[in-house]
C-alpha cells in the first residue's frame, strides 16, 4: 500500500509544477484555480492510471505557491495532498489530508518553466520534473523522471486542463 501511495504522491507532486509558471511571464494568466488531469493525454509508465486527479491552486505569486490535490486511484481510493512554500528551491513538506508529512518537494523557476525536485524518505524515492504552461494559460504539461531506491528510473508526462466556469456549469 505504501508503494502505491508513494506513486500517487509522485503523480500528485507533478501537479504542483503549475503553481507559479504563470507568474514567470506577465502576459500569462495566474495559475490559481481548479485543474483536471487529462488522463487520455497523460502517460504513467508501468503504473495504472488514476481514475481522476483534481488540482486546486490556492496561491501563485513570484515568491510563493500553494496547492491541494485530490486523487482517486485506480482502485477507487481517494487520497488528498497539499504543499505550500517559497519558489526558491528549498525542500518543503508535502502533507496528507491528515496533516502528516509524506514527503518533501522544492520548486524554482527556470525561465518560463518550473523545476521541481521531490524526495520521500520513507522509501528512498525521488523525482525531478520540468513543467510548462501553454501560451493561453489553460493547459499545463509536466514531465517527470522518478528514481526508486534501487536506482530504477521511470518517466511520466502529465497534462492538465484548467476548469472554466462553463465547465462547472455542465455538471
Amino acid at each position: 500500500m505504501l508503494k502505491k501511495v508513494n506513486t500517487l504522491v509522485v503523480v500528485v507532486m507533478l501537479l504542483n509544477a503549475s503553481l507559479a509558471i504563470a507568474q514567470t511571464n506577465p502576459s500569462k494568466a495566474s495559475a490559481v484555480g481548479t485543474w483536471k488531469m487529462d488522463l487520455k493525454q497523460s502517460t504513467f509508465g508501468s503504473e495504472p492510471p488514476p481514475t481522476s486527479v483534481t488540482l486546486n491552486i490556492i496561491k501563485d505569486t513570484p515568491e510563493a505557491s500553494a496547492w491541494r490535490v485530490d486523487v482517486v486511484d485506480s482502485a477507487g481510493k481517494s487520497v488528498s495532498f497539499s504543499w505550500s512554500g517559497p519558489v526558491d528551491g528549498t525542500l518543503q513538506p508535502v502533507k496528507g489530508a491528515d496533516g502528516q508529512v509524506i514527503g518533501k518537494q522544492s520548486v524554482k523557476r527556470d525561465g518560463d518553466a518550473l523545476l521541481r525536485h521531490g524526495e520521500d524518505s520513507s522509501d528512498g524515492m525521488s523525482f525531478d520534473a520540468r513543467a510548462t504552461m501553454s501560451a493561453d494559460g489553460n493547459t499545463m504539461t509536466d514531465v517527470t523522471t522518478m528514481k526508486s531506491k534501487d536506482g530504477k528510473t521511470s518517466k511520466t508526462t502529465s497534462l492538465y486542463r484548467r476548469v472554466t466556469d462553463a465547465d462547472r456549469g455542465r455538471k
